[in-house]
């Protein structure tokens, strides 16, 4: 990568969104790149095609969870905070000024405009039309992971294919329904064609064929299209590319990032260069600082409650987030991802044994920090976000084939899979019987899926998909581990507001009910 090129990238696609401003603002100094001198080369689009990637970074590289760890994790009936009072997005207090939807809701529009501007560019570059290819569909896997995360926490959200290039263009209003998930399979098979299988060593994270695959499949799953789900499912898994890891814990360790599971994950580092590049939180003159950690492990890590404090608390924990009863109630007496989830009493944490007393709710997060790593600055972090991995695959393979093809027989072969690489000896998880009723197996995979994508953030979208699916209903069976949130639920948290600025800055985009 030409680091020079990589730092104006931020600078160029501003340029770019903003071309119908006066003439003035389209001048750049002499000497440097601008939007009509750049997305020419190969090296052009090298460099610009990581700003996209960039983006997902933002969601959770901020040490007090804004974005990821407030917005996603928190609303679940695994997780709560652990301070006196209220917290509005775990007590489903939720309004159109919350900042971290409004974070989560912007951020994924500047990624968009990130896919939108090299999207834009490639038809009038020197790229040969099999690296316009690749380079399209990194853009559009892209573009739509944002939209489809847009789509299930909003409904309807504005559709922007191009770039903007005028003030008044930006205002856009409700997508119609069923229109942006629509735009998300069409960018998703276009990914699929043209990706690669797999990449080397030095473009390690980015798009493949197999995430595009996977993502596809999850698209169908929740548009309740079971038939081309389990297609794509199978695909990933018949592959060949993917196996799960003999460890679970691997999943969650700095040292085995990348492995053998891993069909996409968030690229992270601390302290050195990184691929994807921090080009949002730069220094003067776009100089790449190589920081871009996670705000995972203060997060994560205990702080103190009532008086009783973990060892570096606050300073190297928050405290933010506390595991429910109701989740150390779901996992089986002895299963071994307990381990990898969270600590319990005697546990070593850190050098001391865990102390319950540390959490609101005797448990705190151990799932990606167990190994942590000790940086001069603790507060940010580098083990990798995984976003999609083989067991989630699997899991979703068996939700499409019980919900479509009323297989119990091969929904449990799934789960069971699952079930093996936690516990090979089959003494503490055994193998859930392939002749059980639908219904007792549909039961089993909503518990395989809790236990094994636990603090993933996949919980509380598995919990709307179930409920608008007509599988369980949220008011009635989910302990939120809350009594506040309990009382608060209601079918609105279905959807998130719309931010209250895109509100007010756009006529025709209609909040959701409720809000």
């Amino acid at each position: 990568m030409k680091i020079l090129k990589i730092g104006a990238l931020c600078v160029i696609m501003t340029l770019v969104t903003m071309a119908s401003c006066e003439d003035k603002l389209n001048l750049a100094p002499l000497g440097e790149l601008n939007s009509e001198t750049f997305y020419i080369t190969i090296d052009d689009f090298e460099a610009a095609s990581l700003a996209p990637y960039s983006t997902l970074l933002n969601f959770y590289y901020e040490q007090n969870g804004l974005g990821h760890y407030n917005g996603i994790e928190y609303p679940s009936d695994d997780s709560r905070h652990g301070g006196q009072g209220n917290e509005n997005n775990v007590d489903f207090i939720w309004l159109p000024n919350n900042g971290n939807f409004s974070w989560i809701y912007q951020e994924s529009y500047k990624g968009i405009m990130r896919s939108n501007t090299i999207l834009n560019r490639l038809p009038n570059s020197e790229l040969t039309d099999a690296q316009k290819a690749r380079f399209e569909g990194e853009a559009k896997f892209i573009r739509a992971y944002m939209y489809f995360n847009l789509a299930i926490h909003w409904g309807n959200p504005p559709l922007v294919p191009e770039i903007v290039t005028s003030l008044e263009g930006s205002r856009i209003g409700n997508s119609a329904p069923g229109e942006v998930l629509d735009f998300v399979i069409q960018d998703l098979i276009n990914a699929k064609a043209n990706l690669p299988a797999s990449w080397n060593a030095s473009n390690v994270g980015r798009a493949t064929s197999g995430a595009a695959t996977a993502l596809l499949g999850k698209v169908y799953l929740y548009r309740q299209n079971y038939t081309d789900a389990i297609r794509e499912f199978n695909e990933v898994i018949n592959s060949g590319q993917y196996s799960l890891v003999a460890d679970y814990g691997h999943n969650f360790s700095e040292d085995h990032q990348n492995n053998s599971e891993s069909i996409f994950e968030i690229q992270f580092s601390r302290g050195d260069f990184n691929p994807w590049l921090p080009v949002d939180f730069g220094l003067n003159e776009n100089q790449n600082v190589g920081h871009a950690g996670t705000g995972r492990t203060i997060n994560f890590r205990a702080s103190c409650f009532l008086g009783v404090c973990a060892p570096g608390a606050n300073g190297n924990g928050y405290g933010r987030i506390h595991i429910t009863q109701p989740l150390q109630d779901q996992f089986e007496p002895g299963d071994p991802r307990i381990f990898h989830t969270f600590f319990v009493e005697g546990d070593d944490y850190f050098g001391v044994p865990y102390n319950p007393a540390w959490s609101i709710t005797g448990a705190t997060p151990s799932k990606y920090i167990r190994n942590f790593i000790t940086y001069p600055q603790p507060n940010a972090g580098s083990n990798n976000e995984r976003v999609i991995r083989l067991a989630d695959v699997y899991l979703m393979l068996a939700e499409a084939e019980l919900l479509g093809n009323s297989n119990v027989a091969r929904a449990a072969e799934l789960i069971n899979m699952v079930r093996r690489r936690a516990d090979p000896s089959g003494n503490i998880l055994p193998d859930r019987p392939a002749g059980a009723s639908s219904q007792q197996m549909l039961e089993w995979l909503m518990h395989e899926r809790r236990v094994e994508l636990a603090l993933e953030g996949h919980r509380y979208n598995d919990l709307v998909r179930w409920h608008n699916a007509g599988l369980i209903n949220i008011a009635t069976d989910i302990d939120f581990g809350s009594s506040l949130a309990n009382q608060n639920w209601n079918t609105t948290h279905l959807l998130k507001p719309y931010p209250q600025r895109e509100i007010d800055l756009t006529a025709d985009l209609v909040q959701n009910p409720g809000y």
